[in-house]
C-alpha cells in the first residue's frame, strides 16, 4: 500500500510588490524541515514568499519544543532572515515573523487578500526604504570597589554594596546626555526611528542604548558619513557606535 503524503502547513516568509512573480532562482533553501521557498500570489502585484511545512515538522507541540531549544531557534531565524534579506536586494518586502505558519496555502492567500489595502499603503511607505541598527555601548564608568577592613562596620559594609549597586545601575548624566545627543543627531537623515528595549546597565555591563532608523536609499550615502562623524564624536569621549544593515524594515513593517 503507498505511503499517504505528508500533510503541508504553509509557512510565510515575508511579502512582495512586484508586477511579475518574483523569481525563487538562487533564493536560499530556506527554512530545516521545509520546502524550497516559491511566490504565492495573493493579489495583483502582491506576492507571498512561502515554502511547504510538512506538519509533522511543523506541529505545534514539535515547534513548542524547538521554541525551548536556542540553537535550534538560531538555525531557523537565521534561515529566515537569509530568505528574507535575499528578496529585499530584489524589491520592497514586508518582513514576518519567524514560525509564521498557516494551516493550508489557501488560508493564508484568503488571510493575506483580506488585507491587501493596508499591506499596500504599507509598501508604498516601506518603497525605496532600508533598516539600519545603530547601537550606544557607553565607557565604562568604573566605580570604585568598596573593601571591608577590620574597623569597617557591618552596617558600613553593607551601605558600601549598596553604593556599588547604584553606581553600577545608573550611567553618569554626562554619559546619558552624550548617547541621547547621538540619537538625536542621527534622527533629522531618518523617515522614522524605533529605540530598543534593553536591560538596565549593572556592575560590570556598561550602559547601552539601541535603535534602529528607516532610511531612504537614496539617503544612504549621507547617512553612513553622519553616522561616522558621531561614531568619532563618542569615541573621543570612550564611548562606542556599531552600525549594522542596511536590512529590510524588520521594526516598521507591521501588516
Amino acid at each position: 500500500m503507498a505511503e499517504q503524503p505528508a500533510q503541508q502547513a504553509t509557512y510565510v516568509f515575508c511579502l512582495m510588490s512586484s508586477k511579475r512573480a518574483p523569481s525563487v532562482r538562487g533564493a536560499p533553501v530556506g527554512l530545516p524541515g521545509a520546502g524550497k521557498p516559491r511566490a504565492l500570489q495573493v493579489d495583483r502585484g502582491l506576492w507571498a514568499i512561502v515554502a511547504d511545512a510538512p506538519l509533522d515538522r511543523f506541529s505545534p507541540a514539535r515547534l513548542e519544543a524547538e521554541l525551548r531549544d536556542l540553537e535550534s531557534v538560531s538555525r531557523h531565524a537565521l534561515a529566515h532572515a537569509a530568505t528574507v534579506e535575499y528578496f529585499f536586494r530584489r524589491g520592497p518586502v514586508i518582513p514576518l515573523k519567524l514560525f509564521t505558519l498557516f494551516s493550508e496555502e489557501q488560508r493564508a492567500r484568503q488571510h493575506l487578500s483580506q488585507r491587501k489595502s493596508h499591506l499596500r499603503r504599507l509598501f508604498a511607505r516601506l518603497a525605496g526604504h532600508e533598516e539600519w541598527g545603530v547601537r550606544l555601548t557607553a565607557a565604562s564608568e568604573g566605580p570604585a570597589r568598596h573593601q571591608r577592613t577590620a574597623t569597617s562596620t557591618g552596617r558600613a559594609y553593607l551601605e558600601g554594596k549598596k553604593a556599588l549597586r547604584d553606581q553600577g545601575t545608573a550611567p553618569s548624566r554626562a554619559t546619558e546626555q552624550d548617547l541621547s545627543r547621538a540619537l538625536k543627531t542621527l534622527r533629522p537623515l531618518a523617515v522614522a526611528t524605533r529605540r530598543e528595549s534593553l536591560p538596565p546597565a549593572g556592575v560590570g555591563r556598561p550602559a547601552v542604548i539601541a535603535a534602529s532608523f528607516l532610511v531612504k536609499v537614496t539617503r544612504r550615502a549621507q547617512w553612513r558619513k553622519q553616522v561616522a562623524r558621531v561614531a568619532r564624536d563618542l569615541e573621543s569621549r570612550g564611548h562606542r557606535l556599531d552600525l549594522t544593515g542596511p536590512w529590510p524594515p524588520y521594526h516598521f513593517a507591521t501588516p
